[in-house]
């Protein structure tokens, strides 16, 4: 990214969240539920691979759950992928489930928020799930918020 942008993105970027604050409302939701959805279609836009998409969108995972922790949210879901995803070829499929591993492993490392894989493991390959189950885990003892990766 240019220079400049970053520039304008470290300027604007915090009057944007303090007015998203000021405007947020009295009670705030117990559990959030976020779809990780468009990276691809966001990627073909822009003349990149699937994989460059699932990457931009995997890096915004952790602003979001520092946000959500910092306005007291105890749980976020965050539905990183489908059975339908499964069904998508090989060469696309590989580097979306490395991703996921690799996200879900740094927030883990992190050890800020607490880590639990739903879902349907059992349909996942060995490694991947053997690294998300590695994640939770790892945060089992942690007691900040719940995040749980579907």
């Amino acid at each position: 990214m240019a220079d400049w942008k970053r520039g304008v993105r470290r300027v604007l970027y915090p009057a944007y969240e303090a007015r998203v604050l000021r405007r947020m409302p009295d009670t705030i939701p117990k559990h959030v539920g976020v779809m990780l959805d468009g990276n691809r279609r966001w990627a073909k836009a822009v003349g990149r691979d699937s994989a460059h998409g699932h990457e931009a969108g995997a890096a915004n995972i952790e602003p979001l759950l520092g946000w959500c922790d910092e306005v007291g949210i105890e749980v976020v879901t965050l539905w990183l992928l489908s059975t339908d995803n499964l069904n998508r070829p090989e060469r696309e499929l590989a580097p979306l489930l490395g991703i996921i591993a690799d996200a879900v492993t740094s927030l883990a490392d992190q050890r800020k928020w607490r880590i639990h894989p739903v879902g349907a493991l059992d349909l996942l390959p060995a490694a991947t799930a053997e690294r998300l189950k590695a994640a939770e885990e790892a945060t089992r003892d942690v007691d900040g918020m719940l995040v749980n990766v579907a």
